[in-house]
C-alpha cells in the first residue's frame, strides 16, 4: 500500500520536475577529480559563488548607506 505524499514531498517532486524540463536534452558532463577539466570547472564555480556573495553582501550596503543620504 502506498502511502500519500505530504505537501513537501509534492514540493519537492514538482520542483525537480520544472528543473527536468528546463534541462531537457541539456548535456551535463559527469567530472571527477582525475578529468582535467573538473579543476577548472570548479575555478568556475568559486569565481560565480565569491561574485554572487558578494553582490547579495555589497547591495543591500549600498541600499542603506544611499537611504542614509551617504
Amino acid at each position: 500500500m502506498k502511502r500519500t505524499q505530504t505537501a513537501e514531498e509534492r514540493e519537492r517532486e514538482a520542483k525537480k520536475l520544472r528543473l527536468l524540463e528546463e534541462l531537457e536534452d541539456t548535456w551535463l558532463p559527469y567530472l571527477t577529480p582525475k578529468d582535467d577539466e573538473f579543476y577548472q570547472q570548479a575555478l568556475k564555480w568559486k569565481v560565480r559563488m565569491t561574485l554572487i556573495l558578494k553582490a547579495e553582501i555589497l547591495i543591500p550596503g549600498m541600499l542603506v548607506l544611499r537611504s542614509h543620504g551617504t
